[in-house]
């Protein structure tokens, strides 16, 4: 779904033209300079990670060429404001040392305060998939909303939202590497194909060690190990015995690591068994009996 179609669930929210950045004459008699220090944060604020270097940057433009969007900000009962959306500008603002901020006052309720958020940081794509799992959660379950309602007011389609929400039944150890960019999203699908959370994590930190791609993390968690380079021509090829390949599959199943079994000859031979920490061992002893 483009920008423009979230700019349209923005304005069904709040009556200014244009997107969430682009206030325009509609809103231009609610606009005044606010001291910056009257300007609470927004607990509804979806996005927990800033990177210094950006804040720095845009602090740098501001110093130069002023705040060239205002923030939105509704009024509270002590006179002081809460930010609604602009939190980039907020803080950067109070880099460049403003002592005043141009700001747009709306009087909005909280779920239109949670929503604004969301959906400016889905506009720039600000936010870490931990992040907006989390956002799509909060703002379900404090307002009874469907997954389809929640799609239709950031402008994705229900799986979209679906598959972003499923990323919560990781283990927090795993979610933590997730939301600071450690795991990619596409390797968190690929650990939730695991029942088990501390085969999650062993293989989350097999990923990182190894620098796994995607494909290979898939691969693990079926209990198939990522293909080794070919053989240098002339090496004896591997012929395995039917009902061996049939045990190895099972028992990857099973114990959900790699196995690999190993005949000697048709009465003798050994089984290897793969874990990557002590934890998963345990596992695996536990799931052996």
């Amino acid at each position: 779904m483009s920008r423009q179609a979230l700019g349209r669930g923005l304005e069904s929210l709040i009556p200014i033209q244009g997107n969430i950045d682009e206030p325009q004459a509609a809103a231009a008699s609610n606009r005044q300079e606010l001291p910056i220090d009257v300007v609470g944060p927004n607990p509804f604020q979806p996005r927990r990670e800033f990177q210094p270097q950006e804040l720095e940057e845009l602090a740098a433009s501001i110093r130069e060429k002023g705040v060239m969007q205002p923030i939105i900000v509704r009024p509270k009962s002590d006179g002081t404001y809460e930010l609604v959306a602009g939190e980039r500008r907020l803080r950067a603002s109070k880099l460049a040392g403003l002592g005043q901020i141009p700001a747009i006052i709306r009087e909005v309720s909280d779920r239109d305060s949670m929503e604004m958020a969301l959906i400016e940081n889905i506009q720039r794509e600000d936010l870490n998939p931990v992040e907006e799992a989390r956002a799509y959660q909060q703002l379900m379950l404090q307002f009874q909303l469907t997954q389809e309602e929640m799609a239709a007011k950031v402008g994705k389609d229900r799986s979209s939202v679906a598959n972003t929400l499923r990323l919560l039944k990781l283990p927090l150890t795993v979610l933590d590497m997730v939301g600071d960019g450690r795991l990619s999203e596409g390797h968190a699908r690929a650990l939730m194909t695991l029942e088990d959370e501390s085969a999650m994590q062993s293989l989350a930190e097999k990923v990182i060690r190894d620098s796994l791609s995607v494909r290979e993390a898939e691969r693990l968690a079926q209990g198939i190990k990522p293909a080794r380079p070919a053989k240098a021509k002339g090496s004896k090829a591997e012929i395995k015995d039917p009902h061996a390949r049939h045990l190895e599959e099972e028992l990857r199943r099973k114990l959900g690591t790699h196995v690999k079994v190993v005949p000697r000859n048709l009465q003798k031979g050994k089984i290897e068994i793969e874990y990557y920490s002590l934890e998963d061992l345990d596992r695996i002893v536990s799931l052996m009996g």
